[in-house]
């Protein structure tokens, strides 16, 4: 019999907001930062950009952050 999965992955996908500056991919990164040092104790597996194209052709890039917290009785590794 197969066993149950039992570990889960948390993600959030964050963009800049609608209108000038959607497509600032610094701005963009900046704002991830700021939301991962929100999150606490984290693990981050992966992040993945994406890209999207309005309908008047503008780009507005994305990224997904996968994550899970840490365990707070841990040490953290330099």
């Amino acid at each position: 019999m197969t066993q149950p999965i039992a570990n889960q992955m948390h993600h959030f996908t964050q963009n800049n907001p609608e209108g000038i500056g959607q497509d600032s991919v610094p701005a963009l990164l900046r704002r991830v930062a700021t939301t991962i040092e929100e999150l606490g104790q984290i693990e981050v597996y992966d992040l993945i950009m994406h890209n999207e194209i309005t309908d008047d052709g503008t780009n507005w890039p994305s990224i997904t952050v996968y994550f899970d917290y840490t365990q707070t009785d841990e040490p953290e590794e330099d």
